[in-house]
């Protein structure tokens, strides 16, 4: 008798929750060299809590990364990586335990219960490659006596220990009827976590990254995710209203691509404004 696969609600969430603390600032944007020897070397890396502390002076957490069952990949993270980790967020905070690329690509477009966002197979690859390193990328703080010196402590930070970026796996459920390998969310999660305790969280409306007859490809996705945070946290914490197009390409990790590819991405990025 064939095994009964246990169905799940998703309720997909229509808010987009963004972590804006230093420590996932840092470990999104590290060059691939400085990655790579954290995870070869075991090296930690310095997370300035904050610059000229009354009693503290420079106070200081850290942090390492590391692969975990047996995953190889030494790639950096990306600005792509860090919007399906936001979406997973959003997710989890939504109280769904479940997720799938489909919903996660959806999240990424702004296009939650629409129809027109069909996973294409380049989609769907991309968004498992960003799953696999959250999932298999262990983090590693060492964050107690900063926070302590900052009043940061809400009785958790014990508990912030070794884990996952994103705590889960893959498993088979039943959705709406059909069988479908889904993500499942078996833990907190750490940089969630420790943005919770600093207050350093943004959110908007999802439905602001969509943007008609657009291809999103992972650059478009990327673009448009990293200018809309960008915008939220300029409007939020009163910073300079300027976005450039350097930055810009350089978050998304085309500053040495050739002109064409540029001349397209201002294209995408004038039509998303």
């Amino acid at each position: 008798m064939e095994e009964k696969i246990p169905n799940v609600q998703i309720y997909p969430c229509t808010q987009r929750v963004e972590l804006n603390d230093k420590a996932t600032k840092i470990l999104f944007n590290l060059t691939a060299d400085i990655y790579s020897q954290m995870i070869q070397r075991n090296c930690k890396y310095g997370v300035t809590e904050k610059k000229n502390h009354k009693k503290h002076g420079r106070i200081k957490s850290t942090f390492k990364i590391q692969n975990e069952n047996g995953y190889t990949q030494i790639i950096e993270l990306s600005e792509f990586d860090r919007a399906v980790f936001g979406v997973c967020i959003s997710e989890y905070l939504n109280g769904n335990r479940y997720t799938t690329p489909a919903i996660i690509l959806r999240g990424l477009t702004g296009k939650v219960g629409k129809g027109d966002a069909e996973l294409s197979k380049d989609q769907r690859t991309a968004i498992l490659q960003s799953i696999d390193k959250l999932m298999f990328t262990a983090f590693d703080p060492n964050i107690i006596d900063a926070f302590e010196k900052l009043n940061y402590d809400d009785g958790s930070l014990e508990k912030i220990v070794k884990a996952p970026l994103l705590p889960s796996k893959r498993i088979e459920r039943t959705i709406n009827g059909q069988k479908a390998n889904v993500i499942y969310f078996t833990d907190e999660i750490p940089l969630l976590k420790i943005a919770q305790i600093k207050g350093q969280i943004l959110r908007y409306d999802t439905a602001l990254l969509d943007v008609p007859n657009q291809n999103n490809t992972p650059l478009v996705i990327t673009l448009k995710n990293y200018i809309l945070r960008r915008i939220v946290e300029i409007k939020k914490h009163k910073m300079t209203p300027a976005l450039t197009f350097d930055d810009i390409f350089k978050k998304a990790r085309i500053t040495g691509k050739d002109n064409k590819t540029k001349l397209r991405a201002r294209e995408y990025v004038e039509d998303f404004f």
